[in-house]
């Protein structure tokens, strides 16, 4: 689970075109992930079914399966080998090293929305998800108000509020293993996540929309990486134990999203995110997307993501910093990073009702690592 430092962006990837869609369709979809030197892979197939019942309701059912493989950067033993279990008592400081471990793994999420549309026309809209895999187990309830602020619709206020219950599966040492380990040295712990967002929604004119938003996040509970170690007391008695994350963290931030049509065959999305929390990892998006209607079936679309953040106070890359601190670190994604992906896609509109899609992305983090994925689709509206 945790041990993996790929995009969450992967699944997301598949079903982003579904706004776009007709309400009544059936969209099956497929990723191939793979970063440089075949360090991680994944193939993810995908399917959505959207579906009307008369005008006032509206059900939307995903189905995603992740097959993930590679192996992942952490400190080890390697006198033991190449694991990401941990040996306990002293090391000699020559057998720790900063290497990749390989780990397979396999994640099924299904997703359910019902969206219920009032006489008003404001929309409710209720979801469900889940997700499974090896050592990680996610459920989540969301619902979200649409509300109209004036009759031509051209202003909307939208309120939405999430919570997820997630179980995690971590090995545990000998002074903290519970009863629930039992033989296997395996113990369950829970993450409760907690989110909120309010936005308005403008259409400046026929050509141009604007949505500001705030959004709010808690999580709490096991927050560290069970697979992730660092190092204490490297100059003297090195050690090697788990990575401690602090069990709390609340995020808040801003997004500005902008659409305009430029022309009757282009058209822009442009958007901007503000994070920060009490991590003190603040970071900054700019997502820029251009959509060209080439013919009148087939719609070539390319974007550019940027992406900054500041390292959490409690990171560290280096084998002598840590020594009794509470909470530490060594997790890549805890670090400074800016990266960028660069994306291209094409949409063909067949006779019946059908469309194809393809798109590339590469997504890069200098000094890290870079990776390539790419799109293929079949949208059926009926």
């Amino acid at each position: 689970m945790q041990l993996k430092t790929t995009l969450s962006l992967l699944t997301c990837t598949l079903l982003v075109g579904s706004v776009l869609q007709a309400e009544d369709y059936v969209s099956v979809q497929y990723v191939y992930y793979n970063e440089d030197d075949g360090r991680t892979t994944i193939h993810t197939p995908a399917m959505e079914v959207s579906k009307d019942f008369g005008v006032d309701y509206n059900l939307n059912i995903s189905v995603v399966h992740d097959a993930l493989s590679g192996a992942s950067p952490i400190w080890y033993d390697s006198s033991s080998g190449a694991t990401a279990t941990l040996n306990e008592g002293t090391l000699y400081k020559d057998d720790i090293v900063y290497a990749d471990v390989p780990y397979d793994d396999k994640r099924t999420a299904l997703g359910m929305m019902l969206t219920t549309r009032f006489a008003s026309r404001d929309e409710l809209r209720v979801g469900l998800n889940y997700s499974d895999e090896n050592d990680y187990t996610s459920r989540e309830l969301s619902a979200e108000y649409l509300h109209y602020l004036d009759s031509s619709k051209n202003r909307s206020l939208s309120a939405g509020v999430s919570y997820q219950n997630n179980d995690v599966s971590v090995y545990c040492f000998e002074e903290s293993c519970d009863a629930s380990s039992g033989a296997s040295g395996v113990m369950t712990q829970r993450v409760d996540v907690w989110s909120a967002e309010i936005g308005i929604t403008q259409v400046i004119d026929v050509t141009s929309l604007l949505k500001a938003s705030l959004f709010y996040g808690n999580e709490s509970g096991y927050l560290s990486n069970p697979y992730m170690s660092v190092v204490r007391y490297y100059n003297a008695s090195a050690r090697l134990t788990p990575e401690h994350k602090p069990e709390r963290r609340t995020a808040y931030g801003m997004l500005l999203q902008y659409s305009k049509a430029l022309s009757e065959r282009l058209s822009a999305n442009m958007s901007y995110r503000l994070y920060d929390d009490d991590w003190d990892i603040t970071s900054h998006t700019i997502h820029t997307e251009l959509y060209y209607e080439w013919t009148q079936h087939l719609t070539l679309g390319a974007g550019l993501r940027y992406y900054v953040q500041s390292e959490a106070s409690f990171y560290s890359s280096r084998k002598d910093y840590f020594t009794n601190e509470t909470d530490a670190s060594s997790d890549r994604r805890m670090s400074r990073f800016d990266a960028y992906n660069l994306m291209l896609s094409g949409t063909y509109d067949l006779q019946n009702n059908t469309s194809v899609n393809m798109g590339m992305n590469y997504y890069d983090q200098p000094d890290h690592f870079s990776a390539v994925y790419y799109t293929v689709g079949l949208t059926y509206r009926f």
